[in-house]
């Protein structure tokens, strides 16, 4: 992308603050259905190894929303210096 056709930070930061809703939305919602399989199977004495499966799903979201909000912390950091800049 050359300067003149370069995004804003203003810009990059709106469009990183949206793919980082978006996927805490996704991973808020993938945490949701691993609780409801955690708490119907933990009550019906599931075997070991899929409880185990399940925590191992609750890591993969915890990364997910991890990577989300180092792109929110960028978004913040971007927005920070704009308004620093603008004043």
């Amino acid at each position: 992308m050359s300067d003149s056709t370069k995004a804003s930070p203003l810009t990059e930061a709106l469009e990183k603050n949206e793919e980082a809703t978006a996927e805490v939305k996704k991973a808020a919602d993938q945490l949701a259905v691993v609780h409801a399989v955690l708490d119907t199977k933990i009550a019906r004495g599931a075997p070991e190894g899929e409880v185990k499966q399940a925590v191992a799903e609750t890591k993969k979201v915890e990364k997910q929303l991890d990577q989300s909000a180092e792109k929110l912390e960028d978004v913040n950091d971007t927005l920070k210096r704009e308004v620093d800049r603008a004043r």
